[in-house]
């Protein structure tokens, strides 16, 4: 993971004097940022040794005299651009500019500079960024894996003086909405999830799952999930309040009706695989989904059947059309999609 280089280059203290980071876990980037400032810059200094520009395409001449010019009472000067949209395809410097920046390649090593780049990527065509990938001084920070996920947690919640069983913290996990399908959710959103419990758990040494059910915050996934295995299962009460909690916390109406078709139409897909032969792990392949949902469902087609299924997707699909006609209220289609499936 390029995370853990960018640490092992800091602590041998090789961190290159430009470099790029991109990605899609905004607290990395960010962790890996005020971990070289504070490498290199000192509190009592930083006035002098340190500069963020939001941009430089209209600052141009600001950074690079900061950039160029010697550190005071320090062996080097940090320097971050936070939107580095001119090392992408849809950004660029003026010839001379750009010109002046590749010819510090290799020859500016008082200051630190990283690009950052959120929400997109370096174009590989450009000079400065094939010229920095040959020096390995491009890095793209990715989100977590749900094992990556679940030993950060342990490890956290060790930073803390606390203990989490490896399951537990597989279930804080699997429910944060971190590892679901284009989430947006951070390491930020799961360190909050982190330090609420640890402090609700000030005078204690671990961490339970009745703590951890008491407290975290349930995605809309982990809801719907929760929702589906209770209809499966026939629970009509304790389908409704799931449901009335989703909906008294502002989630959209038509959002949970697309996400219980959708989860229908991945239990029929889970289905017709099973009955084909196909063994878990081939299931999980072909339908391209991550074990934990895959488990999820393994175990809701245990309480129903094909036909059922395709009864549900079918009075979804009927409700969902008089809420958009307007033949029915959103909240009323959606309770009766909950109370019409459920025999």
């Amino acid at each position: 993971m390029s995370y853990k280089i960018i640490i092992d280059l800091i602590k041998k203290d090789k961190v290159p004097e430009f470099l790029i980071l991109y990605g899609n876990e905004e607290y990395y980037i960010d962790n890996a940022v005020k971990l070289i400032k504070n490498k290199y810059v000192s509190d009592e200094y930083e006035s002098m040794n340190y500069a963020e520009f939001e941009k430089v395409e209209n600052n141009f001449s600001n950074f690079y005299e900061f950039i160029t010019t010697f550190s005071f009472m320090s062996n080097k000067k940090v320097c971050t651009v936070k939107d580095s949209t001119f090392l992408t395809s849809s950004g660029s410097l003026n010839k001379t500019e750009d010109n002046k920046l590749i010819d510090l390649l290799g020859k500016n090593d008082s200051c630190v500079t990283l690009f950052l780049i959120k929400g997109g990527k370096p174009d590989s065509r450009k000079k400065i960024v094939k010229n920095l990938k040959a020096g390995n001084a491009v890095f793209e920070i990715t989100r977590l894996n749900e094992g990556e996920l679940t030993r950060y947690i342990v490890e956290k919640f060790k930073e803390l003086n606390l203990s989490i069983s490896l399951n537990d913290a597989a279930y804080i996990a699997n429910n944060s909405g971190y590892l679901e399908y284009e989430s947006t959710v951070s390491l930020y959103h799961v360190n909050n999830e982190i330090e609420k419990l640890a402090a609700y758990k000030a005078n204690s040494k671990s961490i339970s799952f009745e703590d951890i059910d008491l407290l975290l915050i349930k995605s809309v996934e982990s809801n719907i999930f929760k929702l589906v295995d209770n209809i499966c299962e026939g629970n009509k009460k304790k389908a409704f309040e799931i449901l009335d909690e989703m909906l008294t916390n502002n989630t959209p109406e038509q959002f949970v009706i697309h996400m219980i078709a959708r989860q229908y139409r991945l239990l029929y897909q889970y289905t017709v695989l099973l009955k084909k032969g196909y063994s878990f792990n081939e299931i999980m392949s072909t339908m391209k989904i991550k074990k934990f949902i895959a488990t999820k469902l393994s175990k809701q087609v245990r309480s129903t059947s094909g036909e059922k299924i395709r009864y549900y997707m079918e009075k979804i699909l009927e409700t969902d059309r008089k809420i958009k006609t307007g033949e029915i209220d959103g909240r009323i289609g959606l309770e009766l999609i909950t109370n019409g499936i459920i025999k």
